[in-house]
């Protein structure tokens, strides 16, 4: 009997990460659920009891490379491999002092892009010893963002999380090339504005709404952000055998966004 592929999923408990949750689950996988929230929580105990036999979580702090270290080895050592990693820790560093280039504060400039960059690059970095060891090859899925594509006016100038999330795109893309021929797959999704947790200060401000009428028009007479189960199904689309000559590539989730 074939073993069970092991997908992992960091930012677990985030509005993108519960909508993979509960796609993926649907598939016949072991999914691992990685944040920085502890096991006590509420949402841990319901996905537990949702899904008992696909769904484990784990706790850990992506920025800190003991824990990520530790806890990927763990995974692989219960779970046998790891095949699929859905890599969406990060968010917003305003409250570390993001912002505008002149404004932006040292402080939050560290803090940005150890929560978005640090914690992908360490993620990623014991994921692929492990695909390595391993020689099954693999499949990556990173997430950035459409502002390390495209610039931001005054309503998205917190210049270190656009920086930091092109930085993933430039470190999937270099990935990709060097990892290709031991088959591991790397590939980033950038989403637009989605209704999350993270989006709290663009949904309670009707001028940003406005807005996204003009940049996601795919939703203009909606007047609503993008769903996170749209990102969700374009990494469950890439972590299928339908994309295994799919590697270094962009995918924007914007409701045409970038496409301006």
């Amino acid at each position: 009997m074939t073993p069970k592929r092991t997908l992992i999923i960091t930012g677990a408990l985030g509005g993108i990460g519960l909508a993979a949750i509960r796609l993926f689950s649907k598939k016949d996988l072991n999914i691992v659920g990685i944040d920085n929230k502890p096991k006590s929580v509420p949402m841990v105990n319901e996905l537990l009891t949702l899904y008992p036999s696909q769904f484990t979580y784990e706790e850990a702090d992506c920025t800190d490379e003991n824990q990520v270290e530790s806890v990927i080895r763990k995974i692989a050592s219960e779970k046998g491999s790891i095949d699929i990693l859905f890599n969406i820790v990060g968010g917003s560093g305003r409250r570390f002092g993001d912002g505008p280039i002149h404004e932006c504060t040292l402080e939050g400039y560290r803090k940005t892009l150890d929560l978005n960059l640090t914690s992908q690059f360490l993620v990623n970095k014991y994921t692929v010893m492990e695909m390595l060891k391993a020689g099954n090859g693999g499949c990556i899925i990173n997430t950035a963002s459409v502002l390390g594509m495209v610039g931001g006016n005054e309503m998205f100038s917190t210049h270190t999380y656009a920086a930091s999330k092109a930085a993933i795109i430039g470190l999937s893309r270099s990935m990709a090339v060097y990892y290709a021929k031991q088959h591991i797959r790397v590939n980033v999704i950038a989403p637009g504005l989605l209704e999350t947790p993270m989006s709290t200060r663009a949904l309670n401000d009707e001028k940003i709404l406005e807005y996204m009428d003009y940049k996601q028009p795919i939703y203009a007479s909606k007047h609503r952000l993008g769903n996170p189960l749209a990102v969700a199904k374009a990494a469950e689309f890439l972590a299928s055998e339908e994309a295994d000559f799919i590697t270094g590539t962009v995918i924007p989730v914007d409701g045409g966004w970038t496409a301006q």
